[in-house]
């Protein structure tokens, strides 16, 4: 088996990159959507964000408000760093006892860990390789505005806080340039999925 961490910047195309290398076999997981079903009620995580943050990140219906949350944290770097240590560990927890599973039950597998900020909570080494989805600051705000319906200064709030996309792009060992047509990016996609494959082909003939 082979694990690979797949980041990259606020719009940069992560979750359509994720979802192509789950089409040719791949399995991904995805953190977000690991840490918003722990944020929900009856979740100790739940608990520890509305102690940190007080009752007013919680909407009427008693779920987390989500978009109050992101505007508290992304204009306190203080408050996003506490917000994450609350976070982080119970996430990679759970993502390494799916890996765990993974390689039990499918030794031969490539398996991805989608994660906006892999770099930025220092988890890099908990994967065999690290791809980066990357496009141009200008696609990214653009894609933002588009996507998340979300203000300028809030998109670049978050660009802010999270490492320069080309310093990301240095430290990969696969790079999906998404600033392209689709098509073009399905065929960066395909490359680097066979070289993972031929990767945990071999890693799984070396244990056995």
């Amino acid at each position: 088996m082979i694990s690979a961490g797949l980041t990259g910047g606020i719009g940069c195309g992560k979750s359509t990159v994720a979802a192509l290398f789950g089409a040719l076999g791949a399995v991904t997981l995805n953190s977000d959507e690991i840490g918003r079903r722990m944020m929900q009620p009856g979740h100790v995580v739940y608990d520890r964000i509305v102690s940190g943050f007080g009752p007013e990140v919680v909407d009427a219906k008693g779920q987390l408000d989500r978009a109050k949350l992101a505007d508290i944290v992304f204009n306190d770097m203080e408050k996003l760093k506490h917000l994450n240590a609350i976070v982080h560990a119970p996430v990679l927890r759970e993502i390494d006892r799916q890996i765990q599973l993974t390689r039990q039950t499918n030794p031969d597998a490539v398996i991805l860990v989608e994660s906006a900020v892999l770099f930025e909570a220092g988890q890099t080494r908990r994967f065999d390789k690290m791809i980066v989805v990357w496009c141009t600051p200008e696609q990214q705000m653009q894609r933002c505005l588009v996507n998340f319906k979300i203000p300028a200064e809030a998109i670049q709030r978050r660009m802010a806080a999270q490492i320069p996309p080309d310093e990301k792009k240095r430290r990969a060992d696969y790079v999906i340039d998404t600033s392209t047509p689709l098509i073009e990016t399905e065929q960066q996609v395909r490359e680097v999925y066979g070289a993972l494959q031929e990767l945990a082909a071999a890693h799984s003939k070396s244990v056995r």
